[in-house]
């Protein structure tokens, strides 16, 4: 299927729940910010390689590659996404989002981690609100993931992101944790609607808890580390990266 694959929404995720559903391998072109600008009449918010990467990221996805202007040179203004049956190489038709809306996933608010086939597994959990999921999301989960056998993504409600940020994100809740369900290298996906990361604990009971590395060395890191010890779990910090952000994705949208 061929795309601009812009964000990365529930909308797109039917779509291609849609053409992963009618073959055996799903092949996502990605069409470059030339040809985005050129069809739709905006630039992407996002740049092709992130873009690109983003995509691939996706459990449904089995391979990446970039339209071509030859591939791309049929395509109307307006089109979505374009889904072609190699099977069948005249046959094209253009994929939307289903009319009903796709099928949210019920995020239940703890689980038990208990894994009697594997006792010996090490659970990561990575909180976060996730909101208008980015090429930063998507390299802390991958950072996360090469660091334990089994990862869980706390993804923070819309009441506590309010409460903690002062505004409510642009993504809500349900949407926010299927967008990071669907990431191929996430293993649970849980609610998380309190800042005291204890109480995640007894409900995920993981090894090691991570965290962006602007909270080390502050007050509210340090009783993090002091309360994490309590119980055994390991915190590690990674790198923060300010120039990916939402808040930039934020900024870039109100200004269109």
């Amino acid at each position: 299927m061929t795309g601009a694959f812009d964000l990365v929404t529930v909308a797109q995720l039917d779509v291609i729940e849609q053409a992963r559903g009618r073959c055996a391998r799903l092949v996502a072109r990605v069409r470059t910010d030339e040809q985005v600008e050129r069809l739709e009449g905006l630039a992407p918010v996002m740049p092709l390689d992130e873009r690109v990467r983003l995509v691939a990221a996706l459990r449904d996805v089995d391979d990446v590659d970039v339209a071509t202007d030859e591939t791309a040179a049929d395509a109307e203004p307006g089109l979505a996404y374009e889904f072609v049956d190699v099977a069948a190489p005249a046959h094209a038709e253009v994929l939307r989002p289903r009319p009903e809306g796709r099928v949210l996933p019920v995020v239940p608010d703890f689980l038990v981690r208990t894994d009697p086939r594997d006792p010996g597994a090490r659970t990561g959990y990575v909180p976060g609100g996730w909101d208008m999921f980015h090429i930063g999301h998507l390299r802390i989960l991958e950072r996360a993931r090469a660091q334990c056998d089994r990862l869980v993504v706390g993804v923070v409600t819309d009441e506590a992101l309010v409460s903690a940020k002062g505004r409510a994100p642009m993504v809500t809740f349900a949407e926010r944790a299927a967008v990071v369900a669907a990431v191929g290298i996430v293993d649970e996906v849980v609610a998380d609607s309190s800042s005291n990361k204890l109480l995640a604990w007894e409900r995920v009971g993981f090894d090691v808890l991570f965290k962006g590395d602007d909270w080390r060395g502050t007050a509210k890191g340090d009783r993090l580390e002091a309360e994490m010890a309590q119980v055994g779990v390991e915190l590690r910090y990674f790198p923060y990266t300010p120039h990916t952000s939402s808040t930039a994705l934020r900024s870039v949208l109100d200004a269109r």
